[in-house]
């Protein structure tokens, strides 16, 4: 029998777990894919969400895509993206998204004025 972790109906190797986490290895991907679990978005959203080239968003994307964690809804000439929640990797990627689910929805120290940064680090 084969050694590793299982999710859902998938058992994890060494190897494969790996691979996600490479893939997810980068923090601008790692917020694209935070943002894709909960909507659909274009290349043009995360140009603007966060202030990277157009070719660096469909290149992350590209990856994703390739990785076969996303759906895809055309409106025109738009392509929409999402994560897709049947794809075989979802529980692990959903795994390691939920602690960047809880930091994002918690204000941030540098949110603060510089007077409370303080206060709220010396907490």
């Amino acid at each position: 029998m084969r050694e590793g972790i299982k999710m859902g109906q998938r058992n994890y190797g060494a190897e494969e777990l790996a691979e996600v986490y490479r893939l997810m290895g980068d923090k601008t991907r790692l917020k694209m894919a935070e943002k894709l679990s909960k909507d659909y978005y274009t290349i043009s959203d995360f140009v603007k969400l966060f202030g990277i080239s157009q070719p660096l968003a469909s290149q992350h994307l590209k990856k994703l895509k390739k990785a076969f964690l996303l759906k895809e809804k055309r409106v025109g000439k738009l392509i929409y993206y999402k994560l897709n929640p049947n794809a075989k990797d979802f529980p692990l990627i959903s795994l390691l998204l939920n602690p960047l689910k809880k930091s994002l929805s918690e204000p941030s120290v540098c949110d603060y004025p510089p007077a409370d940064r303080i206060r709220k680090i010396a907490q």
